[in-house]
């Protein structure tokens, strides 16, 4: 068996002959792109800044498809929290419990109910379904 010859390496520096066109220019229609600092600064947007906090969390206590084990949903009314995932983080760390989201919603481990209803009330938070 013959052994064949090592092609060369295909040069990708912007300045290489093949790779130098854009397929734009290749097709003949080339745009004009604009430089950043030519590209006009967009018009402020005036939207509410990012919620941190819920308007109102309804709690609820779940067992079934868990295998037995007691879980603490929240789920939120009037508008979602910016950072669903800071928020659970730091519901974990207040409450000393594991957690994830699930969607939009929280889940604690742990009938967590009282406590929870406790801390978001500290934080002027409408709380529903706690018992």
């Amino acid at each position: 068996m013959a052994k064949q010859a090592k092609q060369g390496r295909i040069d990708t520096e912007p300045d290489a002959a093949p790779l130098a066109l854009s397929l734009g220019a290749l097709l003949g229609r080339e745009e004009v792109v604009r430089a950043p600092e030519d590209v006009p600064p967009e018009e402020e947007k005036t939207a509410k800044p990012p919620r941190e906090l819920p308007g109102r969390v309804i709690l609820t206590r779940e067992t079934k498809g868990r295998g037995g084990k007691t879980v603490t949903r929240l789920s939120f009314r009037e508008g979602t929290p910016s950072d669903p995932e800071g928020l659970a983080k730091k519901l974990r760390s207040a409450m000393g419990c594991g957690g994830t989201t699930e969607g939009d919603d929280i889940v604690l481990q742990g009938d967590q109910i009282q406590r929870t209803a406790e801390w978001f009330a500290a934080r002027k938070v409408r709380v529903t379904g706690a018992r």
